[in-house]
Parts: structure tokens; C-alpha cells; sequence
């Protein structure tokens, strides 16, 4: 083999091809290279035949040009062909399918996350904030709408599919060439350089399982000129993608069963059969709570058809929740993306090239049910606002007074609470379409640009501007001043403090009408909330030759970037003056300029050892200038055996919603407040004891009800920030033994500091300050009804001589603050094998094997409690082995992959603190119940997709993909947000997808 520094580039088809592999694998069978082409190679060197120099190619997370696509750094790269092995349809579940990348907020399940409509990228778990994402070697704007109203990331979405070339994915850092973001990794998105002629491209998934599902794309590239004949090169290509919704009928009883015995209540809710249908009136129910006793009693309406009567309460009137509800199964969702690539060529050795990149995103789901009209006994709705401060906003559902025209309960119900009674009342005049959420972005970028050389160095220059504009409308929660409207003006009781409706609302219950629809409309109206980002670039490089070694040409590039970026989230004016409820949303107003310069440099030692040194100043305003170096090292020890490693520094400035100005106003899901919980389960599961059903209904319902409450939440940012730190280094082989394998492996770690973390509102140190609601009525009710239970030796319960109740009432705020963490330290393995057999006249088989073992996974807090969850690798969401399996065979003019992708067991707890109340003693995730055959932690799992496509002609392709080959379905998981293991277990089941292309 000849030193790598003398090495040229082979044709692809002399070497093995890559399914998600590293780079330096795919391209180890270079060094067999013949001793006829080895001359040649030399030879043209000596002479600086211009042939080799244009040979040189750019490889991510270095600006040096090269003639040996192998560097110090590990490189994956993934081609259009391995994508469509492995069934991949988007981006995201491209990177779903690499063990080096983790699950990431998915587009299809980002409703509420105030970045709806998105996908992100996450290298190595440390989130879409480590991950830097390129398009063609440059920085894309960030998605509009910061994902939970804070977190900045790109998203991958946007990302022109119909035109990529291959996916260049370096797992380690690269802040000394990129700047900041590449703590974890790069993902370089590369697009066809030169394409004549035109191509169409459908794609359509279903799913054997859930009826509603399917993915549908369309895509069209078309390009002329030829680049090297014409001395230009323009093309197009367009994608259009739509996702069909999943409303609740066609998922409610395909989850886990376990999901049904922990949410006891979840299918009579539904009450399918039971209740009135939508559309149909419903004219409610009265309750009131006995002033002796505190015990709730309700009563159906006059006219109510649908009486329900073993509730412990009495009889009240039921309807059918809605089944065409799309918020929690899934969105509808169309994506349209527009990419245009221009290349000119201009005298003998410059080159003018452009993109330019659109992508409309249109997200929104039904809201399904309308919204009741319930009057609030239990805690109030609780908010932030931005021209409110830190006062909590709330909000109850007021009652009806002794004379409101609308008060028909019966004189016994009337005479508890002085003739006030509460209502529940089905407010569904506004139609079945009304309620939802939709999320529309528009982003786009544009870019021009120069290269060429002077003598044998090469430049580029090239302007950038990008950006986007995301806007989420809700139709969800009530408007203070249109609800007053419908129902107000409000009075309030003098002795119970209780807020009562107008005698004579301009609502008129007991109809659906044209004017009642128009009060709900302004009671519930749709909102927006708008958010812009900007980004604009200008860059420049050199590169060429510094002066000779004895072992070679030592080459450098030197360059600039200045950049300017602006973050605008002005918030719906209503809900900044917490005129909506649970919708403060967020407020930035945030822009920058910063400045970078960097050098970097490659020699070659020997002839068997290759320096590769790089340095990267960064200037952002109000920080110290940030140095950023990198050294790598590659050494040929033997012709089969290639020695590699790195070692950089990389950083991320805090983003402009982390450090500038606003903050977020908005919900906290899934609070738990132990004391709460405590208290409320120990009444519960007395109650489900009980021989009486409506006991047990009400122990049902009460059940784990506030161990995950929804309450306000107020992050503020922080301007004395500092930027996060880190230290990244790999160290590892690529080694090929026999012609036909290559194998590599790699260990890497990642040591971060001051990482700039959300408050995590579940620890106590991080909550600045927070609230409670008093104990409410409800709270009275439930304690007057176990008592009453206790009461009664029908129940066949034995209560302790001291019945449980409530000591405090729920938390309704909390606040918090951006801030700079301690350290954090991750480490493991990435291995990677690929081989390639020749079946003579039966075609050629390619298999490969890629893994990450991970080995730590640990935060450092501080001084006094030093590593204190220990090593959570092993524990939820950090499995120790991901890994992929695939199998390749290209037969005549047929291709049959198949893979497998497998993710390790781990326990059900979050870390050894948590394993205290989740382990297999206790069969708890959680604190919820598994199925006893999971006690031990979450299971390994693998799924398997099958594609066959056939190329009858040089023009058409015809595939078919059969995805979860074996229909393994999702198991039970507490801790996602349907109840599934949905992160990686496919909720459809078995699906197939088919695709047909034409050239032309």
C-alpha cells in the first residue's frame, strides 16, 4: 500500500459501498490499490498533473482539500442507496437507524412542545444542541419556534430529501473547524453537484395495524448543462410529503395492556355507547357538596338521555368523548420543499455557485371533543404571563347562582349550597372541527458564491442568508375576556367566596345555535404565537500547499466567518396580559454579531504517520474570545493496519433564548409532587377496595392523579451565562485483514463543562420559588366520601382508626432559571464491520455490522455532591449496546436488502437515586405498575425491514419495503408519551411501503 499521502481516490465501484458505516471503512479497501495505478499515481503527482489536484476532495470537519478521503477523525457516511435499504424515508429515520445518534423529538409527536412541526438531530444523547447540522458544509438558520418555547435547534425537516447525495456524519468534535454546536458531532447533508436530465420518485407507507396511517411523497429533480462540456450546471428538485392523521379511533385500543390496567378508567371514559353522540344535545348535570358531610351529589339534567348512576356522587348525564381527536395519535402533516443548485464556470479557474432552499411546513391536528363547561371545584388553572411578572394568573369555572334562568336542579340539590349549584355542560355549538392546533414554518436559504485558485491554492467565498418564520395556532383554551362575555358579568358569593355566572348570560343553554357558536368562538379562540429567526453569513477560505516535508507536501487552509443572527418571539399579545389560559408562551427578543478566524494544517511526518493540527477563534459578544483546537493523528502501521486519533475542544455560547432578554411563560407536564401523591393514592386505594362501584370508580379516578400534575412554569434567562466547555478525543483502528473485510473500531469520550441546562423543576435546588392552591372542595369531597365509605360495613373495607386526608393543596407555580451546570463525562465504543462477497453469475452479497457500546454516562452536579447519580448507562433511556445488522445482495437487476436494527435492555430507572422506588422488587416505572414479565427493566429490542427493488430497465425502479418485518409491537413504557415504547418499537406494526422512479 502507498503512504496515505500519495494515495488518489478510486472509482466507487472498486470499493466496498457503505450502509451506514464509517468513512474510513468504507474507503480501508482503497489500500489494495494496483501497482500499474499506484505509478500512475505518483507519477502524476511529480508531474502536478492537473487531473490529480482536481481529484482532491473536501471531507466533513476539515477545509483541507485531500487526495486520501481517510482522516484522523471517524466519518460515517451514508448514501442516497443505503437509505433506501434500509427503508428510511426522512432524515430522521435515517439517524434513527445509526447507533451513534438517539431519539429525538420526532415531528409527528411535537404537538405542544412550542416547536411543533420539527425533527431534531441528537449524536450521542447530549441533544440537539450538540449536534451541529450542515447543508453542504455550511450552518443552517434554526427552526422558528424553540422546542418547550426555549431550545434552538435545526430542523432536519427542512432538509431538501429528493436532492441528497450521501450523509457525511463525524462523531467527534469539530469546534475547531465549525465553531460552535459540535460537541457531540457533525451531520453534513450533501446534495448532487452536477444532474442532467430528470427524475420522478413516489413513495406511498401503510400500516397493517392502524388503518388511518400513511406517508405519501412525490419528488421531481430535473437539471441541465453539463458542468465539464457546458461550463454550467443548473438543477431542481421539489419534495412533497404528507403524513395522513391517526385520530383516537384507530389507536385507543391498540395500546399496551398494561396501559389499560394502570388507567383503570381510560376505556369507560370513552364512554362508547353510553353517553350521547356527538352532535346530539346533552343537557348535563347539576352538582352541589353537602354542607355537613362535604360528599359531592349531582343529578342529571331534566331531558338527560344518557344517565349515568353508579357513580359514588349520583346519577349524572355522560356523552361520547369524540373519537376523531388527532392530538395525542398523531398530526396531519405536509411538507413541500423547493432546492435549487446553480454551478458557472467563469475564465479557466473560477467557479460560481448558488442554492437556494424553501420548505413549507404545514402541521395540525383536530382537537377531537368540545370543550365542557365544568365548573371548577378542584385546583384552578394556573399561569405565567409576560406583562403579568411573577404573579400566578388562574382561572375556575364559575357556578351557577339560586337565580340563573338556567338552574333547573332539583329543591334538595338547591338547598345544600343556598341554591348555588355547579354545571357540567357540553359547549358544542361551535361545530366537531372547531378545536386543535396547527403549527405552519416557512424557512428558507439562500447563498452565493466564489472558488476558484490562484497558482495551487484554492479559495471560496460565500454569502448566506437564512431563515425562518413558525407560527402555532391554538384553539384550546379560554380567553378571559370573550369567556366573560358569553357567560359574565360575574358576581361572587360573600360567604363561600365562590365566583357565579351571570343570571342572564348571553349563552343560551339548553340549544345549539348560530349565536351560541359565535360566544364559544370568542370564549375559545384561535391564537397565534410567532417566532422569526435570521441568520446571515459571510465566510472565505484558502487552501494549498505550505512547503515540503521530506515525506510529503504540508498543505493549510486559513479562514474567516462573520456571522449575524437574530431570535424575535413577540408572543400573542393576549396571552402576554395572561389573558389565555395555560398559554403564556414565550418572549425573545434577542441579536448578535459574531466573528470567527481559523487555521489548520496537514503533514505528513513520515510516510506512515499524517499530523492534522487545527485552530478556531470565536468572538461572541459579552464572552472572552473562545479558542477552539484540534489535533488528529493517523499512522500506517501496516498496509492492512491504519492506527487513528483525535483530540479538540469544543464549546457552545449560550443561545439567545438562554442569555437575552423575555423568557418563558408557560406549562410545566408531568410535576410531581410527592407529598400530593402520597396523600391522594392513599385515599385511592382504599377506596378501590370498597364492594360499592362508585368507591371504586372514584378510587379509579383519583389514582395517581396528582403524581403528575400540569402546573405554571416560569423559566427566565440568565446573561451571566458562560459559554459550555468540552473535551473530546477518539482513539482507534481500521483494520483490513482479507480483501473482502474491513473492520474498525473506536473508542471515544466527550467531558463537558458548565453545560448550560433548563431548570429540572423535579429537583428542589432549581426551583427559585413556587406556589400552592388551597385544598379545594374536591379535595373535601374525596376525604367526605372515603369516610362515608368507612362508615358503611357494606363496603367490606377496614379502615385504619385514622383515615387519610390532605395536608396541603397542589402546587399551582414554579420558577426557574437557566444555568450552568456541573460536568458531564460519556464515553464508549463504535465498531464497524463490512464485507463484500462476489457470487459470480448469482451477483454480489455486502454485510455489515455497526455498533456503539456506550460505557459512562455521568453528570458531576458540584463540590458537595460530586457524581451523584453514578453511571446511568444501563438505566432508562441509556442503553449500553445500539447496534445495526444488514445484508445486501445485488442480483442482475435486482437488489434485496435486509436489516435489523437492536437496542439493548436497561432498567427501568432513571439512575441509581431513582432505582430506590423503580427496581424489580417494587415492578414499578414510574411509580406505575409494569407487567410482571418486565420487572427487571425495559427489554432488548429489534425490529427487521425487509426491501426488494427491481431495475428492469436503466430508466425505472420499482421497490417494496416491508418495515417490522415480524410485527413486534410496542410493549408498555410509562415514561413515554403514549404509554408504548413508540422511541423505537413502531406503533403500526407491520407496514409496507412501495416506490416507483423514473429517469427521463
Amino acid at each position: 500500500m502507498l503512504p496515505a499521502s500519495r494515495r488518489t481516490r478510486r472509482p466507487r465501484a472498486n470499493r466496498i459501498p457503505a450502509t451506514p458505516l464509517s468513512l474510513a471503512l468504507a474507503v480501508a479497501l482503497l489500500g489494495h490499490v494496483s501497482l500499474a495505478a499506484a505509478q500512475d499515481g505518483a507519477a502524476s503527482t511529480d508531474s502536478k498533473d492537473k487531473t490529480t489536484e482536481l481529484s482532491r476532495v473536501e471531507v466533513t470537519g476539515s477545509n483541507i482539500r485531500r487526495t486520501d478521503v481517510e482522516t484522523a477523525s471517524p466519518v460515517q457516511i451514508v448514501s442516497k442507496q443505503d437509505i433506501e435499504n434500509m427503508g428510511a424515508r426522512t432524515l430522521l429515520q435515517v439517524l434513527d437507524n445509526l447507533p451513534a445518534a438517539r431519539p429525538a423529538q420526532q415531528d409527528s409527536r411535537s404537538l405542544f412542545t412550542g416547536s411543533d412541526g420539527a425533527s431534531q438531530a441528537n449524536l450521542r444523547g447530549l441533544g440537539a444542541q450538540g449536534t451541529l447540522v450542515l447543508l453542504n458544509g455550511r450552518r443552517l438558520s434554526y427552526y422558528g419556534a424553540p422546542a418547550g418555547f426555549q431550545t434552538q435547534f435545526v430542523n432536519i425537516d427542512a432538509i431538501p430529501a429528493a436532492a441528497i447525495e450521501r450523509m457525511e456524519v463525524l462523531t467527534d468534535g469539530a469546534s475547531a473547524v465549525y465553531g460552535t454546536d459540535a460537541v457531540a458531532g457533525v451531520i453534513n447533508v450533501i446534495t448532487k453537484r452536477n444532474y442532467q436530465g430528470a427524475e420522478v420518485n413516489l413513495t406511498t407507507d401503510m400500516s397493517s395495524r392502524i388503518d388511518s396511517y400513511g406517508e405519501h411523497q412525490a419528488s421531481i429533480t430535473a437539471g441541465f448543462g453539463d458542468l465539464d462540456e457546458d461550463r454550467y450546471n443548473v438543477y431542481a428538485s421539489v419534495n412533497l410529503y404528507r403524513r395522513d392523521a391517526i385520530p383516537l379511533s384507530d389507536f385507543y385500543d391498540k395500546r399496551p395492556k398494561q396501559y389499560y390496567v394502570n388507567n383503570p378508567n381510560y376505556l369507560n371514559n370513552l364512554r362508547l355507547g353510553t353517553g350521547s353522540k356527538p352532535g346530539v344535545f346533552n343537557p348535563g348535570s347539576y352538582f352541589a357538596f353537602d354542607p355537613v358531610t362535604g360528599r359531592r351529589v349531582q343529578e342529571a339534567a331534566p331531558g338527560c338521555n344518557n344517565v349515568l348512576t353508579t357513580e359514588a356522587a349520583g346519577p349524572r348525564c355522560i356523552w361520547q368523548t369524540w373519537m376523531n381527536n388527532e392530538i395525542d395519535a398523531g398530526a396531519k402533516s405536509e411538507r413541500n420543499t423547493a432546492y435549487v443548485n446553480a454551478h458557472f464556470l467563469i475564465g479557466d479557474s473560477t467557479e460560481a455557485f448558488a442554492e437556494a432552499t424553501y420548505t413549507d411546513i404545514d402541521l395540525r391536528a383536530n382537537g377531537g371533543t368540545p370543550r365542557a363547561y365544568n365548573t371548577t371545584t378542584g385546583n384552578p388553572t394556573s399561569w405565567f404571563s409576560r406583562n403579568t411578572g411573577t404573579s400566578v394568573n388562574q382561572f375556575l369555572y364559575p357556578f351557577l347562582g339560586p337565580n340563573n334562568e338556567y338552574n333547573h336542579a332539583s329543591p334538595q340539590l338547591r338547598a345544600m349550597m343556598g341554591g348555588v349549584v355547579g354545571l357540567q355542560y357540553l359547549l358544542q355549538d361551535a361545530g366537531a372541527n372547531y378545536f386543535g392546533q396547527r403549527n405552519t414554518d416557512k424557512s428558507y436559504r439562500a447563498l452565493g458564491g466564489l472558488r476558484g485558485a490562484i497558482g495551487d491554492w484554492n479559495w471560496e467565498t460565500a454569502f448566506a442568508t437564512a431563515g425562518t418564520h413558525s407560527t402555532t395556532y391554538q384553539t384550546i383554551n379560554v380567553n378571559l375576556e370573550g369567556f366573560e362575555k358569553a357567560f359574565g358579568p360575574y358576581t361572587t358569593d360573600p360567604g363561600t367566596g365562590r365566583v357565579i355566572i351571570s343570571d342572564h348570560p348571553a349563552y343560551k343553554f339548553g340549544q345549539i345555535s348560530d349565536a351560541n357558536a359565535a360566544l364559544i368562538r370568542a370564549a375559545f379562540p384561535t391564537f397565534d404565537i410567532q417566532s422569526w429567526t435570521r441568520l446571515h453569513t459571510l465566510d472565505g477560505k484558502i487552501e494549498g500547499p505550505l512547503f515540503k516535508l521530506p515525506a510529503g507536501e504540508v498543505r493549510a487552509a486559513f479562514g474567516f466567518n462573520v456571522s449575524r443572527e437574530t431570535f424575535y418571539t413577540p408572543g400573542n399579545e393576549d396571552a402576554a396580559n395572561g389573558l389565555i389560559t395555560q398559554q403564556g408562551g414565550s418572549w425573545f427578543d434577542g441579536k448578535r454579531n459574531t466573528y470567527a478566524v481559523f487555521a489548520e494544517a496537514v503533514a505528513p511526518l513520515t510516510d506512515k504517520l499524517e499530523l492534522d493540527a487545527a485552530l478556531r477563534v470565536d468572538k461572541y459578544p459579552n464572552f472572552s474570545a473562545n479558542v477552539a483546537p484540534k489535533i488528529g493523528l493517523k499512522y500506517q502501521v501496516l498496509p492492512q493496519l491504519l492506527l487513528r486519533g483525535t483530540y479538540s475542544e469544543g464549546f457552545r455560547a449560550p443561545s439567545l433564548a438562554e442569555s437575552g432578554t423575555g423568557g418563558v411563560f408557560a406549562q410545566l407536564g408531568g410535576y410531581r409532587d410527592e407529598v400530593r401523591c402520597d396523600e391522594t393514592n392513599a385515599i385511592a386505594n382504599l377506596l378501590r377496595q370498597s364492594r360499592r362501584s362508585g368507591d371504586v370508580d372514584l378510587g379509579n379516578s383519583l389514582l395517581n392523579a396528582d403524581c403528575s400534575r400540569t402546573v405554571a412554569r416560569m423559566t427566565q434567562p440568565n446573561q451571566n451565562l458562560k459559554p459550555e466547555k468540552a473535551k473530546i478525543g477518539t482513539l482507534g483502528f481500521v483494520f483490513e485483514p482479507l480483501d473482502w473485510l474491513s473492520v474498525s473500531a473506536d473508542y471515544w469520550f466527550i467531558y463537558r463543562r458548565n453545560e448550560i441546562a433548563a431548570p429540572d423543576y423535579s429537583k428542589d435546588e432549581d426551583i427559585l420559588s413556587s406556589t400552592r392552591s388551597p385544598i379545594t372542595e374536591s379535595d373535601r369531597a374525596a376525604v367526605a366520601a372515603l369516610a362515608a365509605m368507612c362508615a358503611d360495613p357494606a363496603s367490606g373495607v377496614s379502615c385504619p382508626g385514622t383515615l387519610p386526608g390532605y395536608s396541603v393543596g397542589n402546587v399551582a407555580s414554579v420558577v426557574g432559571q437557566y444555568k450552568n451546570k456541573g460536568r458531564t463525562l460519556i464515553d464508549g465504543f463504535d465498531i464497524d464491520a463490512r464485507s463484500r462477497f462476489s457470487l459470480g453469475e448469482w451477483g454480489s452479497l455486502n454485510i455489515g455490522l455497526a455498533a456503539t457500546i456506550a460505557r459512562r454516562n455521568q453528570a458531576y452536579l458540584d463540590d458537595e455532591n460530586g457524581w451523584y447519580y453514578g453511571n446511568t448507562v444501563g438505566y432508562y433511556g441509556n442503553p449500553r449496546l445500539r447496534a445495526t445488522i444488514n445484508a445486501d445482495w445485488n442480483y442482475r437487476q435486482v437488489t434485496t436488502s435486509f436489516f435489523v436494527n437492536y437496542v439493548g435492555t436497561t432498567k427501568w430507572a432513571w439512575e441509581r437515586i431513582d432505582a430506590e422506588d423503580n427496581n424489580p422488587q417494587t415492578c414499578t416505572a414510574g411509580y406505575l405498575p409494569v407487567a410482571k414479565a418486565q420487572c427487571d427493566g425495559v427489554p432488548s429490542w429489534w425490529t427487521a425491514n425487509l426491501s426488494l427493488t427491481w431495475r428492469p430497465t436503466e430508466k425505472l425502479n420499482v421497490g417494496v419495503t416491508v418495515k417490522n418485518l415480524f410485527d413486534r409491537l410496542p410493549f408498555y413504557d410509562p415514561n413515554s408519551f403514549l404509554g408504548d415504547s413508540s422511541d423505537y418499537a413502531s406503533i403500526f406494526g407491520r407496514s409496507y411501503s412501495f416506490t416507483v422512479g423514473y429517469k427521463f
